[in-house]
């Protein structure tokens, strides 16, 4: 038999950071950019440090990046030593519990701060599966018992009693905001539950009502799942498969992406000197502008222009014979070719 949640400490996400846009915004539109504005822009090299941490944990942690990596999406991981450097920064504070950041919301997260935290062994089994967990986290994943398709009825009362008790000691707040409140529908991509998700918690029997075969309650195999990794390819799919875009000074360049698609330029430049990108149109997007080189192409700046009425638009110093790499993510688009780029 499984063993209860009783017996084992759970993730518990920090407060997610508010997604500010226009009020006046139409709902379509709104339900594109907040199920997708969270995510990175394919080909992201994410740059991850330890701050604290023997190095019996930390290679759990390696291992289980290396494990989404495998997966042939369009993201890679780096491991830095350089807090400058860093997007995901790494703890292992015994007191904390364990939890990561959203996403991009890391982004945000002053760099003297950790935007992940493990606060239980890692070495064991489910150690290594709460590591594959909270990665899912930083790539922008939510818990999946929360999905608004989940149809899960819980049993209010007893959901209290388990976890405000021993191991996780969690506040009523702190229940709500990880298991009884759901995901509005406009921030889930699809309508499937995955009950098998490396993003779904174990549940003990008597917890669950609805539906009735979860009464006896949920117990995901603890690994990444069919519909993990379909998702997550098809959020990151292999860079193999993206077609990049030549850009010329003054010339602009539609964007034929969709909703939740992504477009990828180079741009060479021909002399040294500040230019600007710009997109137009009535896109939300996020772009991303990147320095092409051997081994790693370092980011040079990003915008975000979702929710609100205005473009994205980036102003660099570039280098004469240096080529430049700009990523658009589309977050919500009205249709194929609605917006472009140009660059000046």
């Amino acid at each position: 038999m499984a063993t209860s949640t009783s017996k084992r400490k759970l993730c518990s996400q920090p407060k997610p950071v508010p997604q500010l846009h226009d009020p006046n915004i139409a709902p379509g539109r709104l339900s594109f950019i907040i199920t997708t504005n969270k995510k990175w822009v394919n080909g992201t090299n994410i740059k991850y440090m330890f701050v604290a941490g023997p190095e019996g944990q930390r290679k759990v942690v390696r291992k289980a990046f290396t494990h989404w990596k495998n997966l042939g999406i369009g993201l890679t991981f780096t491991e830095v030593k350089n807090v400058t450097e860093s997007m995901v920064r790494i703890g292992f504070d015994q007191s904390d519990g364990s939890w990561s950041y959203v996403g991009r919301d890391i982004l945000t997260i002053p760099k003297n701060q950790t935007t992940m935290n493990f606060g239980w062994d890692l070495t064991t089994p489910y150690g290594y599966t709460t590591a594959l967990h909270e990665i899912g986290h930083t790539l922008g994943f939510q818990h999946e018992h929360q999905s608004p398709f989940a149809g899960i009825v819980w049993n209010v009362n007893a959901v209290y009693q388990e976890f405000t008790g021993s191991p996780n000691f969690w506040t009523k707040s702190q229940i709500d905001s990880n298991i009884i409140n759901k995901i509005s529908p406009n921030q889930v991509k699809g309508s499937n539950w995955d009950a098998n998700s490396i993003m779904e918690y174990e549940f003990g029997p008597g917890l669950i009502i609805k539906p009735e075969e979860y009464k006896n309650g949920i117990t995901p195999p603890g690994t990444l799942s069919k519909l993990d990794i379909s998702g997550v390819k098809s959020f990151y799919p292999p860079k193999t498969k993206v077609k990049v875009i030549k850009l010329q000074p003054q010339k602009s360049v539609v964007i034929k992406a969709a909703s939740g698609e992504q477009a990828d330029f180079v741009f060479k430049a021909p002399f040294t000197k500040k230019y600007t990108f710009q997109t137009y149109g009535q896109m939300d997007t996020v772009m991303v502008v990147s320095e092409k080189a051997k081994k790693d192409n370092p980011y040079l700046s990003g915008d975000d222009d979702s929710g609100f009425e205005k473009n994205t638009k980036i102003q660099l110093p570039l280098v004469k014979g240096r080529e430049y790499i700009i990523k658009v993510r589309v977050l919500y688009s009205p249709e194929k070719g609605s917006g472009g780029i140009v660059v000046s």
